[in-house]
């Protein structure tokens, strides 16, 4: 990529955020990563306009801030951001809880699954900003 493409990955569990990282590296893209939903929050503050997507699991530590919450705030600061969640055990929420035009994809899943859904959620965006 002639440009660095910024993916912040959220996500509690150690293993799947170093293969997420790897994954995405290997796939053209920078990265950059937190473990909760604080964590994230300020993440998001300081990088801002920067960010080209989110990606982030919903059930982080319970009782604190969850990944739905960390996807509105990012929507806060720009509201077409590209956001991917991932669940093993909240998708039915969804529906009700996630962003609109977010994506979700359940765990297990293939990494290059997370790659492809990247991909097209940036390029959606990137032409809708040519079609304005």
């Amino acid at each position: 990529m002639s440009t660095s493409v910024l993916i912040f990955v959220v996500e509690d569990n150690h293993l799947i955020q170093q293969l997420l990282d790897d994954t995405l590296t290997d796939g053209g893209y920078v990265v950059r990563a937190a473990s909760t939903g604080e964590e994230a929050i300020a993440v998001l503050d300081e990088i801002g306009p920067d960010l080209q997507a989110l990606i982030t699991d919903v059930d982080l530590v319970p009782g604190k801030l969850t990944g739905w919450d960390v996807a509105r705030h990012a929507r806060e600061m720009t509201a077409d951001l590209p956001v991917i969640y991932i669940t093993g055990a909240s998708g039915h929420e969804w529906a009700s809880k996630g962003v609109p035009k977010s994506l979700l994809m359940n765990k297990p899943f293939a990494p290059a699954q997370v790659v492809t859904a990247v991909s097209q959620l940036i390029n959606a965006r990137t032409s809708q900003i040519g079609d304005d």
